[in-house]
């Protein structure tokens, strides 16, 4: 099987990698630390212009008409540039809409009007269908109209909910506000109770963006190896730090191929498409945790410094490992489906 991307994919990576440069350069985010959100409405239905948020929704669902693999490659780009905002709850939200029959949701998402923040289950009891109730985590939750709600188990159910108030909490990641809210008989807009496919894409869709994430960090590591020079000789050039980088390559590179393979299986409905998803899952979160850290590591002093974007990495790796289901959960139903074949 072919991974890499056909010449119309790479003009979409191009074309996201210069809209991400331009409208969320790495440098520029401190700006937004502990900002109840990390992005505004204007910049939000620019995105939302660009297609990006179905972009692998069907065109008769008002989507762009691509497939989970080009909007894998999408994610990639997002985990690179360590991108703040609620892409991942916005893009599910859009599906669940559009797939549940509520054309006008979806189309008001999809444009960008709409901000939707992710909120997960904190309690096993918490219920998810026609009606939501339960305490819930909340992310990205400034500005927020609506929330994508998911069950403890993300597959048998979500919703979307109009927003209400949430209680803010500290967060790990600066860029990613996070509160808690008690949600009591709330109507949901739109729900659904066998959410198996749609989970399934969100496993892919945090597989890709945990892989772009380790495909950068190898990448600023093996720019800073070259250009950092150490007793008149670059610091690449020491075993040390040159395994180091050869490492984190390896790993970026597994998990991108892991993450493509099971975005691949998912779009042809191969039955072996959960473990594949699962699998690329664990090792694309495996990449990018020890690729964030060993890239504050290969930087040195400067690496542990809050003025340089390595920690961004670090803190957003391990937040997107947290995020619809941990280790124990992938990893559970990694081994819960059959070998394939």
């Amino acid at each position: 099987m072919d991974l890499l991307p056909t010449p119309e994919q790479d003009e979409i990576v191009a074309t996201v990698r210069t809209q991400l440069d331009r409208q969320f350069a790495l440098n520029d985010l401190a700006a937004h630390d502990g900002a109840d959100r990390a992005v505004d409405r204007d910049l939000w239905r620019r995105c939302a212009d660009l297609g990006w948020f179905g972009l692998g929704l069907d065109e008769h669902l008002g989507g762009v008409g691509y497939t989970l693999v080009e909007e894998a490659l999408l994610f990639a780009e997002l985990g690179a540039h360590a991108t703040p905002g609620p892409f991942l709850a916005t893009v599910l939200a859009a599906r669940l809409a559009a797939t549940g029959g509520d054309a006008e949701l979806a189309a008001a998402i999809l444009a960008g009007d709409l901000l939707v923040a992710l909120a997960e289950a904190e309690d096993v009891g918490a219920a998810v269908g026609s009606t939501v109730t339960g305490r819930f985590r909340v992310t990205d939750f400034g500005g927020a109209d609506l929330f994508l709600v998911a069950g403890t188990d993300p597959a048998a159910g979500m919703a979307v909910v109009d927003a209400v108030a949430v209680t803010a909490e500290p967060s790990l990641d600066l860029l990613v506000p996070l509160g808690v809210v008690d949600l009591d008989g709330t109507a949901a807009r739109v729900s659904a109770t066998d959410t198996a496919d749609l989970a399934l894409r969100a496993t892919v869709l945090l597989a890709s963006q945990l892989a772009g994430s380790a495909t950068a960090t190898a990448e600023q590591s093996t720019a800073y190896a070259k250009d950092r020079e150490q007793f008149g000789r670059p610091v690449g050039s020491f075993q040390a730090v040159k395994h180091r980088c050869a490492d984190m390559a390896a790993r970026a590179d597994a998990s991108t191929s892991l993450a493509r393979y099971a975005s691949l299986a998912v779009t042809d409905g191969r039955p072996d498409a959960p473990f594949h998803s699962h699998a690329a899952w664990t090792v694309a979160a495996d990449a990018a945790i020890a690729n964030a850290q060993v890239n504050v590591q290969n930087h040195g002093g400067i690496g542990f410094t809050w003025e340089h974007t390595a920690h961004r990495y670090v803190t957003r790796a391990q937040f997107l490992v947290r995020t619809f289901g941990d280790r124990t959960a992938h990893l559970a139903a990694l081994l819960a489906e059959p070998a394939p074949a």
